[in-house]
């Protein structure tokens, strides 16, 4: 199912990376994270424009979230009842519990970033449990960002490692490296801004002055 939903991002790209996250979001069960993937490698080859994917992917992902929580919120405990018939679905739900019970709404956060396999789940009971939507929808809208920049940039950085990253995908690791990438990024960018801050800092300091020392120079106390 894979290579055929990969086989479609050249012809349908944007329309198949928005439904397959959308399907995501509703525990069926889709290459999501292989998929975001593909696409960060498409578009370093040119195929498709990077950030136009991911704020596909992103909208796609929001709109399955929103969507698993307005169900749920409906329908109640009795539909959670109902995937608890199927034995895959019941241990999912039971780790999606497990982590509500000790991190509350910050196991949104948690179940969109590192441990996304139950992100579905939770979005399902938050619902069911009438958790309010402004707390349940500000960690999704974080966490969701995390995932789709985190994954996407793997893909777009490491396009000539696929099949390395499509194995990490799937054995549950590949938010790790994406996340590892992504917080390298973030700090590189960090470290820079500071960089170019101090310089700036010292291009205007009088001479005599330390950057990080008030007052005039040659004052005393």
């Amino acid at each position: 199912m894979t290579e055929a939903i990969l086989a479609l991002i050249p012809t349908y790209g944007l329309w198949v990376i928005f439904l397959t996250l959308l399907l995501c979001s509703l525990a069926i069960p889709l290459p999501g994270s292989m998929l975001m993937i593909a696409a960060g490698s498409f578009a370093s080859s040119g195929d498709i424009d990077l950030y136009l994917a991911m704020s596909v992917a992103y909208a796609g992902y929001i709109a399955g979230d929103q969507t698993a929580y307005r169900i749920a919120y409906a329908a109640g405990p009795p539909l959670l009842s109902r995937f608890r018939k199927s034995n895959k679905a019941s241990v999912m739900i039971g780790r999606a519990e497990r982590l509500l019970e000790r991190r509350g709404v910050f196991a949104v956060l948690l179940s969109h970033t590192i441990v996304s396999p139950v992100g579905p789940w939770v979005s399902y009971l938050c619902g069911a449990a009438r958790m309010k939507w402004v707390y349940f929808s500000a960690a999704s809208l974080v966490g969701a960002a995390c995932w789709v920049a985190a994954y996407g940039l793997v893909g777009y950085y490491f396009a000539d490692r696929l099949a390395e990253l499509a194995q990490l995908a799937n054995d549950g690791m590949g938010f790790i490296a994406a996340f590892a990438v992504a917080g390298g990024a973030g700090w590189w960018l960090w470290a820079s801004w500071r960089r170019y801050r101090e310089r700036g800092l010292v291009e205007h300091t009088p001479e005599g002055l330390s950057p990080h020392e008030p007052g005039e120079k040659g004052q005393e106390l």
